[in-house]
């Protein structure tokens, strides 16, 4: 899985991760259905996920929520479902006295840092589950990579033609 941040959102967040803390992430909710038989459907397994997060800071404490969902399914044409796992994570962060981050830096943290926190904890999580389900070949969760958008490069304007009606050059 990937997050991708542009630098101007890494930056944003910059600050905000050297002047926090990690205190806990616990396990907030889960939900989990066996919804296929692994031996009647089509093998290789894959897996889906998405995520998404919210945040509050209250005093010198920044409470994020990160919930995850995750979707296995089968190799034939019209993706037969085996599992779904939903879980969500509560992370708190101290942040230093008389610092106040604005929403932006806000909004970076927990879209980036607190995701990437959180992940090896929901890997853990469906792993676990998917094996409490007897699934032999569960569809592994993929290491979590934290990307910067790369700018598109600049137009270079195509260097302009000789009028025609310049002198020829002469070898």
């Amino acid at each position: 899985m990937i997050i991708s941040q542009e630098q101007k959102e890494i930056n944003a967040a910059r600050e905000l991760v050297s002047k926090s803390e990690l205190k806990q992430v616990r396990l907030h909710r889960c939900h989990t259905e066996l919804q296929g038989e692994e031996n009647s459907l089509t093998p290789p397994f894959g897996l889906a996920q998405s995520h998404n997060t919210a945040a509050v800071l209250i005093d010198n404490v920044l409470h994020i929520e990160v919930a995850f969902n995750f979707q296995g399914f089968d190799g034939s044409e019209g993706k037969a479902s085996l599992f779904s796992i939903q879980c969500s994570f509560d992370v708190d962060y101290e942040v230093e006295a008389g610092y106040h981050p604005d929403q932006e830096a806000i909004d970076a943290f927990k879209d980036g840092n607190a995701v990437f926190n959180c992940w090896p904890y929901a890997r853990e999580c469906v792993q676990n589950l998917a094996s409490r389900m007897a699934l032999s070949h569960p569809p592994p969760l993929p290491l979590l990579r934290m990307v910067p958008i790369a700018k598109p490069p600049a137009k270079v304007a195509p260097p302009k033609s000789a009028p025609s009606d310049a002198p020829a050059l002469k070898e």
